[in-house]
């Protein structure tokens, strides 16, 4: 799977006219390789050449995993010597390249100077090429972000009853990460979001000390890695009995999130499914408190293309997966956001995601749902 990835990479840039593609730590790095790890102070890249070769420049620290898990050529460097003396090894060995491609949206200012001190290369930024080769999931990585979705579904699930008055976001946050890790997850991929009464305002209100009240929503978003693909999942729920315009809200998000799975299929851009969630929430009267995209690519990255936004005319495609997400914020009140991961298949799309999107009302140990 791994050299047809590498494979199709090859033809791009020979379409291109280049000799190769400098690649750093990351997705791209993972997708392309099959070696998971994260950007350090030390430099660490992949060259892929059009003739096929793979070369890695790396640290000593790191030289067993690459001479173990990688199928090219490594050439490595100590602390004390730092990385000319493998670069200049590497330039004797991958012959002429006069031009190379970079990801110029992921690379350090440390990592472009190196690829810059490999005279006499000229450069090209091909960041959407790269990335284009990683829109469409085939069925093994879908089976990894369902995987991936089942972690988060039951972690949410099993932290609910931990959830009442007293407890503070930040230990709701490490519950969730908790249930995620016995789950199997490897990592998360954002910070977690646990942001309650006036906070759920704040669409990105990371987990902080404050403690839950009666009477309140609150916003739960999180993600699980499974084998390097991501799951992003939010819900909102209430804490005893909230107010007659938070239930309005909630069901207003519930509505336009449904609008915007029905909306999407093959052949709809990415704008006419944002616009399907934003024209529910603008005609009931909220539309200046829908403040983000409504949804976003995901995969080995927990944002990628496609973007569910304003003006992006991507045209979906059967292998596409990304989130919906719309949401309405209410400033020093409360907010509501309800989060599914979908895929785009021949006949309209998957939803991964099978978790209730009614409103949950927790009291004390128990819960119910409210329809």
């Amino acid at each position: 799977m791994i050299e047809t990835r590498r494979g199709k990479l090859v033809e791009r840039l020979k379409e291109k006219g280049l000799d190769a593609v400098v690649i750093v730590p990351g997705a791209n790095m993972s997708y392309f390789t099959g070696i998971s790890l994260k950007q350090t102070e030390r430099l660490i890249l992949t060259v892929i050449t059009t003739n096929g070769d793979l070369f890695f420049i790396v640290p000593q620290v790191e030289k067993s995993k690459f001479e173990m898990e990688g199928s090219g050529l490594v050439f490595w460097y100590t602390d004390e010597q730092g990385a000319t003396k493998a670069l200049t090894e590497f330039l004797s060995k991958s012959g002429t390249l006069e031009k190379v491609g970079i990801e110029y949206g992921r690379m350090t200012v440390k990592e472009l100077k190196a690829v810059e001190s490999l005279d006499p290369i000229t450069i090209d930024d091909i960041s959407d090429l790269v990335d284009s080769l990683r829109l469409y999931k085939d069925e093994q990585e879908i089976d990894m972000c369902k995987k991936a979705v089942n972690i988060v579904e039951e972690s949410l699930h099993n932290t609910l009853p931990f959830i009442k008055p007293g407890v503070k976001e930040t230990e709701i946050a490490a519950r969730l990460e908790y249930e995620m890790r016995k789950r199997g997850s490897q990592a998360t991929p954002f910070e977690t979001i646990v942001a309650s009464g006036y906070r759920g305002a704040l669409p990105h209100g990371r987990a902080s000390e404050k403690q839950i009240q009666n009477g309140e929503l609150v916003v739960l978003d999180f993600g699980a890695v499974f084998q390097g693909y991501v799951a992003d999942i939010t819900r909102t729920v209430a804490v005893g009995e909230i107010s007659n315009e938070f239930k309005e809200i909630y069901d207003i998000v519930k509505e336009a999130q449904q609008a915007a799975i029905n909306a999407a299929k093959a052949g709809i851009t990415s704008h006419e499914v944002d616009e399907a969630a934003r024209k529910v929430i603008r005609h009931k009267g909220y539309g200046e408190f829908f403040t983000h995209r409504t949804g976003h690519g995901i995969g080995l990255n927990g944002h990628e293309q496609p973007y569910i936004m304003q003006t992006n005319q991507l045209v979906l495609k059967p292998g596409m997966t990304f989130t919906i997400e719309p949401g309405i914020y209410l400033p020093h009140k409360g907010g509501v956001r309800i989060e599914d991961n979908i895929v785009i298949n021949n006949h309209g799309v998957t939803n991964l995601m099978t978790y209730t999107k009614e409103l949950i009302i927790l009291n004390g140990e128990c819960s119910r749902v409210e329809s």
